[in-house]
Formats: C-alpha cells, sequence, structure tokens
C-alpha cells in the first residue's frame, strides 16, 4: 500500500504544480500567488472555490461518484495575450459538503474558505 500511496501522492503533487505553473496548461487554470490575472479560481454552481492550500503536500483524496457538473476557469489575462474561458469536470470530495470543497478531473482541490479547511482535508499536525 506504501508503493500505492506514493504514487498517489506524487500525482497530486504534478496537478498541484501544473495549477501553479501558469496560465499555459489546459483546465488546470492559471498561477496563483502575485499573478492574481490568472489565479487558480474555479466557479461552479455561482460558487468561487480558490486552491487549497497544501495541494503540494496533499493527502490521498478520493473522487466521490460521478461529475457533479461543469465548472470553469476564466481566461488569463497575463499581458501574452486573452485566454479563452476553461471548462472542467468538478466532482464531490468524498465525506466533504461540496459547498465548502471540489475536485476536478484534474485531482486539484478547490475550496470556498482556504481558512478553515475541512476534516477530511486538513493535513495532521505532525
Amino acid at each position: 500500500m506504501n508503493g500505492r500511496r506514493a504514487a498517489l501522492t506524487a500525482a497530486a503533487l504534478a496537478a498541484a504544480g501544473l495549477a501553479l505553473a501558469g496560465c499555459s496548461g489546459g483546465a488546470g487554470g492559471g498561477a496563483s500567488g502575485a499573478n492574481a490575472d490568472c489565479a487558480w479560481q474555479l466557479h461552479y454552481g455561482g460558487t468561487l472555490y480558490v486552491l487549497a492550500p497544501g495541494q503540494e503536500s496533499a493527502k490521498v483524496v478520493p473522487h466521490k461518484g460521478s461529475p457533479l457538473g461543469q465548472g470553469w476557469f476564466e481566461g488569463c489575462q497575463d499581458g501574452g495575450g486573452s485566454e479563452p474561458r476553461q471548462t472542467v469536470s468538478v466532482y464531490p470530495v468524498a465525506g466533504v459538503d461540496p459547498g465548502l470543497a471540489v475536485i476536478t478531473e484534474d485531482d486539484v482541490i478547490g475550496v470556498t474558505d482556504p481558512g478553515h479547511l475541512p476534516a477530511p482535508l486538513a493535513m495532521p499536525a505532525n
């Protein structure tokens, strides 16, 4: 099981890296931090979700069931030209109300309040 967990953790890290890499990649949205025009901001069901903190050390979080529907990211306006809106399938996170957090088809978790993560997403204290 440790090998599988390590592989899934590596996949989560890769997904987080893509989400933070900038506006050049697929449905993952854009970068966060200083470049606010390309911040990872998922729009779904009238709610704005932002990148969950700690994605680089995220524990394995499974999708739960079928997609809830389609969400979208605004296209970046970062000086390299305007990018079109990008759509993405949005799934519930097992054990979490979708009003608090969802997970994309790219396994990137979005939350409505990054200061208060739902218990299934919070990393245990060392």
